[in-house]
């Protein structure tokens, strides 16, 4: 950023001429003083001088003459001198006895002061004389008359005012030239001034305001100015290094040094401008290719073997991204186990998914962390420019896109973008707004699906399961908007939706003398990982005033293998609560004999993929014998799900199977049908039905 200076400032130019102004017209007015001075002095000087000369004539003349009639001649000579009005002599008795001038004979003459011989004094104004000019100009000579054994006066009476005028015009002369001298003078100073320093200063004001753009003129090597200067623009070397390196770290990551998402972003938005300058060339060289990689598990890495771990894993993936990448791609670091690669001038999507392959397979090469070995997976989202999109922002959301769908696939998946994944994730948002609505407005409901003893046939528990009847689609399926819910965080307030309601109306039956049974809710691994689900349930619980005995949460096997030990904690909390747990879908994930141990579960439910299968008199019925077997060992009941037929309801009975659920024991029902089905559930059980259609049959 450019350091601006405000305009509103007194420059150290107008400075610099202000001071020499205020100089020049000091020494005006000092000259003018001095001038004026001057005019009286050399007027005085000026006009005794012209009295003196004329003292000396008289006085040299009267050393010679017998009578005052003798110098008359000189008298009248003298008085014609320029700027001398007259002379004139006076006796002893102070009467003239000789003049230049007529008028002035017979007249006294009043000298008060004491004259010298032989000087030439100025002496008052003789009024009685009259004729006097503007300015004092009366001398008198004491002058001896040797041969006449007097001492006379002699009266010289100066023209000042002609002098005065001579004397004026002399100094407006001096005063013009001191003027020309004083500005020229000025002129020269400023000039220098403004060289040696006005313009030094003035070029690193301009170098401030530039922010350090073009050079600082100095007024020397070694002047204030010049190591100003220096120590200036070193200051803006500086900041521009340090804003240079700002710019390097704010676009890398700082764990494995590439890229981050910001230089991605900017990157990709490069290599599409000079594709978009080659349109109409060679195609192929105009294409680029954006891929996105996800690294599986990685939480897993993080949470088993620590932070540093995943660090390790973070920095040994991208040393394998830089190694397999062509040359002139780019590859970044995205997001926390997110990878980013462009492909400019990528041939066609074959290319990109072979390339894409060539990575994934080197991404998940065994990696030893410390004394444990980690077989680390990935899977790719590709989209291509330009026939996927034009912008950078689409193409990293179509890349997106489409590593989404290859999440779904598994571990390994490379996945191109199709205008299809662009229609699902609308409908993703769609139903993710309306969702919202939906939980809002009160537009979910609950559907109860009972649970048989499957010895007794009585009713003995039901599970809970939502249904949302949309406005304008109608019934929307649960495995349509359960996953939206989960990516988008809509699960958490869904859940307890769903734990408030049921544990309500399972109250409301009670209190109805219904009889007691436990209502089974799903909950998701999100809702498992929260640290608040052990209190969440607890006051759900009791502002229903329900007993935990009547609820049972369900969990999936696949979901508590995800972060185990937080998940065996949240479990062990709940049971403590007294809520029942239930593994669901159970035989169809991955879960470890060791962990289930550990778990603090009451049922196991078989999934209908095998309840199916169970009325095979070949070989049908041997994972429901040893799911059966392995939780009757570890004091948990068996729940089978998706028992449609008698034939399956009876050879779960022999197999040892505690309680089953599916349509042949009850389809799910709105509660207000689930309370006409508890109250009418025949004494003998579903099992005595089941008989008496038999034997009709």
């Amino acid at each position: 950023m450019r350091a601006k200076i405000s305009d509103h400032f007194v420059s150290v130019r107008a400075k610099v001429v202000s001071l020499l102004t205020l100089i020049g017209a000091v020494m005006l007015v000092l000259s003018g003083a001095y001038t004026l001075y001057d005019f009286r002095t050399s007027l005085e000087l000026r006009a005794w001088s012209r009295a003196a000369g004329v003292g000396d004539a008289v006085a040299y003349a009267a050393r010679n003459a017998e009578t005052f009639a003798d110098i008359e001649p000189v008298i009248q000579a003298v008085a014609g001198a320029k700027a001398v009005k007259g002379a004139a002599v006076a006796d002893a008795d102070g009467l003239i006895v000789l003049s230049s001038l007529p008028s002035w004979k017979g007249k006294p003459v009043e000298i008060e002061d004491d004259l010298e011989p032989g000087k030439t004094q100025a002496v008052a104004q003789q009024r009685r004389l009259g004729g006097y000019g503007r300015y004092p100009g009366d001398y008198a000579l004491a002058v001896d008359f040797p041969r006449m054994n007097r001492i006379a006066t002699v009266l010289i009476r100066v023209d000042t005012d002609l002098l005065a005028s001579q004397t004026v015009a002399d100094a407006w002369h001096l005063m013009t030239w001191l003027v020309i001298a004083v500005i020229l003078a000025i002129l020269s100073l400023s000039l220098l001034v403004h060289r040696v320093v006005v313009a030094p200063i003035e070029a690193l004001k301009r170098y401030a305001e530039t922010g350090g753009e073009g050079k600082a003129e100095a007024a020397g090597p070694d002047d204030e100015i010049g190591i100003i200067a220096r120590a200036l623009s070193d200051s803006f070397r500086a900041k521009s290094d340090g804003e240079a390196r700002l710019v390097v770290l704010a676009a890398t990551d700082g764990l494995t040094g590439l890229g981050n998402r910001g230089h991605f972003k900017a990157q990709l938005a490069a290599d599409v401008g000079a594709g978009e300058r080659l349109n109409g060339h060679n195609a192929g060289a105009r294409n680029v290719g954006v891929m996105i990689l996800n690294l599986d598990n990685f939480k897993d890495v993080n949470d088993t073997l620590g932070h540093d771990a995943g660090d390790k894993l973070l920095q040994r993936t991208a040393e394998i991204l830089r190694g397999c990448a062509r040359e002139g791609d780019t590859v970044a670091r995205i997001g926390g186990d997110e990878f980013g690669v462009i492909m400019p001038g990528i041939k066609n999507a074959d290319d990109a998914l072979q390339l894409a392959s060539r990575l994934v397979r080197a991404v998940g090469a065994p990696l030893r962390l410390g004394a444990q070995e980690v077989q680390q997976a990935a899977c790719v989202g590709l989209t291509l420019y330009p026939q996927d999109g034009r912008d950078a922002d689409v193409l990293i959301k179509n890349a997106d896109l489409a590593l989404s769908r290859a999440k779904l696939e598994g571990a390994g998946a490379c996945v191109l973008y199709r205008h299809e994944l662009h229609l699902r994730a609308i409908e993703r948002n769609t139903i993710e707004r309306d969702l919202r609505a939906a939980l809002a407005k009160d537009q979910l409901t609950l559907f109860y699906q009972p649970k048989i003893d499957i010895t007794s046939g009585r009713v003995v528990g039901a599970e809970a399961l939502i249904r949302w009847r949309h406005e304008e689609r109608g019934y929307v399926p649960p495995s349509l908007f359960i996953p939206v819910a989960e990516r988008s965080g809509l699960v958490v307030p869904l859940t307890k939706w769903v734990l408030n309601e049921a544990c309500r109306q399972n109250r409301e039956w009670q209190e109805q003398g219904l009889k007691k049974i436990s209502v089974a809710v799903n909950v998701s691994a999100i809702d498992l990982r929260r640290t608040d689900l052990t209190d969440t349930i607890a006051n759900t619980l009791i502002r229903n005033g329900l007993s935990p005995q009547y609820l049972e949460l369900e969990v999936t096997e696949s979901m508590v293998m995800q972060d185990v030990d937080v998940v065996i904690g949240t479990l062990r909390r709940l049971r403590g609560l007294g809520v029942g747990i239930g593994i669901d879908d159970f035989g169809t994930g991955y879960s470890s004999l060791a962990y289930l141990k550990r778990f603090p579960v009451k049922r196991l439910k078989i999934d209908r993929s095998f309840v199916h299968d169970v009325a095979d008199r070949r070989d049908g019925h041997v994972i429901p014998k040893v799911i059966i077997d392995l939780a009757h060992a570890l004091g948990m009941k068996v729940v089978a799900e998706g028992v449609e037929t008698a034939d399956q309801y009876e050879r779960l009975e022999a197999l040892g199977c505690d309680e089953v659920q599916g349509y042949f024991a009850g389809r799910p029902m709105p509660a207000a049908e689930f309370e006409v089905f508890l109250r009418n559930s025949p004494a003998g059980g579903l099992r005595g039905e089941a008989k008496a259609a038999g034997t009709a049959a």
